[in-house]
């Protein structure tokens, strides 16, 4: 019996490893194309513009076993992670807020157009000018390009609550409070979902400016470093980490999107 448990476990396994791979087939496809061509191209331009792949794979490989190198991509990683949550929560209650009250709405969202215009390189040197600490600096500007996205996609979702949702569960008696936890938020969390993947690219995007600014610690302090010694290899090796460590935060926000919205019926969620 534990036999047979076993075995039907590892052919679920290997059949969702194998679905896996099948959707992400085409990416995979893609990118040994471009790494056939990359490697191609190192026979007839020079290491410093084409460096071979072996060695950008050995400086991808000193970046994770090396701690001093780590260090900097964890950092990164870190304070993306941070902003993110705290640009949520501000975030989502602006954008319940926005979503509930006309006059909230009506002041508030054309200041979040206003925010959003503004680029995210003149925030950086805002925040160079107003900011002493490098930290206190990163976090700044990473909260004031993200959150608008999240209050905006919220204000979205909570205007986009079905009305007759609402005037069931008013017909059954539900509080303010249970009509928020039974409805709304089972309601927008395609929404928030979304807001968070939209936001993680650019987070990571604009972590890399902020840190290429009076930051002594981060992959775009090493970046930096890797443009100053022309060490195209390691530029690439810093940036690919980056793209996994996207990677990692993009899956664990697949499969919270995969929990939280398991009631679904799967033709409404990947």
């Amino acid at each position: 019996m534990a036999r047979n448990s076993f075995r039907s476990h590892l052919s679920l396994l290997a059949e969702k490893t194998f679905k896996k791979f099948k959707k992400k087939r085409p990416l995979i496809v893609g990118l040994l194309v471009l790494a056939i061509i990359w490697e191609i191209s190192t026979y007839f331009l020079p290491p410093i513009i084409t460096p071979p792949l072996k060695e950008i794979a050995l400086a991808i490989m000193a970046i994770f076993s090396d701690l001093d190198q780590f260090k900097h991509l964890l950092a990164t990683g870190i304070r993306v992670f941070v902003a993110l949550i705290v640009s949520f929560l501000m975030g989502a209650l602006l954008g319940t807020l926005m979503g509930t009250f006309d006059k909230v709405r009506e002041y508030a969202k054309p200041l979040l157009h206003f925010i959003q215009g503004v680029p995210a390189l003149s925030w950086v040197i805002f925040a160079v000018i107003w900011f002493a600490n490098v930290e206190f600096r990163i976090g700044f500007i990473l909260l004031i390009v993200t959150m608008p996205a999240f209050a905006l996609y919220i204000e979205s979702a909570v205007r986009g609550v079905s009305l007759d949702l609402i005037h069931l569960s008013q017909a059954f008696q539900a509080n303010r409070l249970q009509q928020f936890r039974m409805i709304i938020i089972p309601s927008i969390i395609p929404e928030v979902i979304s807001s968070w993947s939209v936001n993680l690219g650019a987070g990571v995007r604009v972590a890399m400016v902020a840190e290429l600014i009076g930051s002594t610690l981060g992959v775009g302090f090493q970046l930096l470093n890797s443009q100053a010694v022309f060490d195209m290899a390691g530029a690439i090796a810093w940036t690919l980490s980056l793209v996994m460590l996207l990677s990692i935060f993009q899956e664990m926000i697949s499969f919270a999107e995969s929990r939280l919205l398991s009631w679904r019926p799967k033709g409404e969620h990947s």
